[in-house]
């Protein structure tokens, strides 16, 4: 193993110490744990295929149940979306992407010359989440 890889698995272990990465893993947990979500989301998933065979026929497709699996499909999609459970996992995978994004951008900036000490990918125009680098930004926003 060259000395870049075993760098890289110390820093996938440091990320691993992060309290975004363990947030994250909490809630990941909790909502895959919360029987009555997994029951919704396999409805979802039931609803979805029903939906895609139906629209299969074509021009012989039933519309009136295509528009009924819709909004059966919206409604039990946004009581997952509204669940407490899925709220939190999508704020800590939010901030587990930021995270990322972040040493994602400051090892970009290195590859492309810039000081390990010092870079900041912000000052590239990334710290929005834009990507305001031109064509040599660091491609990791997006």
């Amino acid at each position: 193993m060259n000395n870049i890889d075993k760098l890289t698995r110390e820093l996938g272990a440091a990320l691993q110490l992060a309290p975004q990465y363990a947030r994250f893993v909490t809630a990941k947990e909790a909502n895959e744990a919360d029987e009555g979500q997994q029951e919704k989301m396999k409805q979802v998933e039931l609803i979805r295929m029903q939906y895609q065979h139906e629209a299969e026929k074509g021009a012989e497709a039933d519309k009136a149940k295509m528009d009924d699996y819709g909004e059966q499909f919206r409604v039990l999609h946004g009581e997952i979306m509204a669940s407490e459970h899925m709220q939190e996992y999508q704020t800590a995978a939010k901030a587990m992407d930021e995270l990322l994004k972040r040493v994602t951008g400051i090892i970009a900036g290195c590859a492309q010359g810039q000081d390990p000490a010092t870079y900041e990918p912000e000052q590239q125009g990334c710290g929005g989440g834009g990507c305001g680098g031109g064509s040599g930004g660091c491609g990791g926003c997006n």
